[in-house]
């Protein structure tokens, strides 16, 4: 799994990434709206050992390492999840990016491209992204990729968020 866009490597995760994504995930802009909580390096060591088994062999996507092809620097991670709204069975477009890949168009390039594999390569139909509405700049990611609001939904514990979609569920 590998994506090449003009300033990105996107590829498959591995353990070696566990300590660059640990230390963007333990700056509290890159968590604000996903908890609030930074992950210890053990546990995302871990997530990454259980998402190499749950995604990768399971299902063939999930969550990819974003690095700069100039430097190989990680500056996050972006793909899909395996969701479930309304009893159906979604690809949740993910992306969480360090502070400094802020607001050069990196997020909404990684993005594309992810959305643009999911839904050639890997034939995905509808995806999701399930997004905090203060969260202007992830919705603006999300529109730029073409998903559209499509409703507004409960988290347990966590408040309302806002569901964008690629296509609205079938109805009968």
């Amino acid at each position: 799994m590998q994506i090449e866009t003009s300033r990105l490597r996107l590829r498959a995760l591995t353990e070696d990434d566990a300590e660059d994504l640990a230390r963007i995930f333990s700056h509290p802009s890159v968590v604000r709206y996903s908890g609030g909580r930074s992950p210890t390096l053990e546990q995302v060591r871990e997530g990454i050992r259980a998402h190499i088994s749950a995604y990768y062999r399971d299902r063939g996507y999930g969550l990819l390492a974003a690095e700069l092809r100039d430097t190989g620097e990680i500056v996050g991670r972006v793909g899909f999840l395996a969701t479930e709204i309304d009893g159906s069975g979604d690809a949740e477009l993910h992306y969480h990016l360090a502070p400094v890949a802020w607001g050069n168009g990196l997020a909404t390039e990684a993005a594309r491209a992810v959305l643009e594999w999911g839904l050639d390569e890997v034939g995905l139909g509808r995806v999701v992204a399930v997004i905090h509405p203060e969260n202007q700049a992830s919705r603006r990611v999300a529109e730029k990729c073409g998903l559209a609001f499509w409703k507004e939904m409960e988290l347990e514990g966590s408040g309302l968020f806002g569901v964008y979609h690629n296509r609205l569920p079938d109805t009968k």
